[in-house]
């Protein structure tokens, strides 16, 4: 009970240091949502992949009941700090890539804010990963970040257009149903047919 009362602090703590470090962190109408979701669905387990300084692990902490709590983040630094924030929270932290690493479970909830270079490639492995009633949130599919640069460079339009392809790769899959917002940078939804 003492850790649900001291999650806020921990949650502000976690928002400050991102935003000095200029660490992306979720933003609010998304995180929202995704508490919104495993809320109504009565989620038990979730699955995060790219846990920066882990700002929305410790949200979810915060507003739901899940105690099964997975996170993966490629960056050793990234990972040492969320590793220390959290310390006394059970969270399964782990320090690895995505794509090499393999879960021993499936999960009810798995939220995709890792690279967005191969986003088609993360969400084809860890479908495998998802319970039957699950669900699998993808954010930041329109990086609108770049909206407002007149002067793209050659990787910002190469991301630019991996995305699109991946929003269109998202819309016409067969697997699952999908459901793309336009709201905060973009978010899909997805649930196996």
């Amino acid at each position: 009970m003492e850790q649900k009362q001291n999650i806020s602090e921990i949650v502000e703590k976690i928002k400050n240091i991102s935003l000095k470090d200029n660490i992306p962190i979720v933003r609010e109408k998304t995180i929202n949502k995704i508490i919104e979701i495993i809320n109504n669905k009565k989620y038990n387990s979730y699955l995060e992949i790219g846990t920066a300084y882990g700002y929305s692990i410790s949200k979810i902490i915060e507003n739901t009941h899940i105690k099964l709590l997975t996170s993966i983040e490629k960056n050793i630094e990234n990972y040492k700090i969320a590793r220390n924030v959290l310390k006394n929270y059970s969270i399964n932290l782990i320090n690895d890539n995505a794509f090499l690493y393999t879960p021993d479970m499936k999960f009810d909830f798995i939220f995709v804010d890792g690279p967005k270079s191969h986003q088609e490639k993360l969400v084809t492995k860890y479908l495998n990963f998802l319970n039957k009633d699950g669900t699998v949130f993808i954010d930041n599919i329109f990086l609108k970040k770049f909206d407002n640069i007149v002067q793209k460079t050659k990787n910002q339009i190469k991301l630019i257009e991996k995305v699109t392809n991946f929003r269109n790769w998202l819309q016409n899959n067969l697997i699952f149903k999908c459901e793309i917002y336009d709201i905060d940078d973009g978010y899909a939804i997805l649930q196996l047919k």
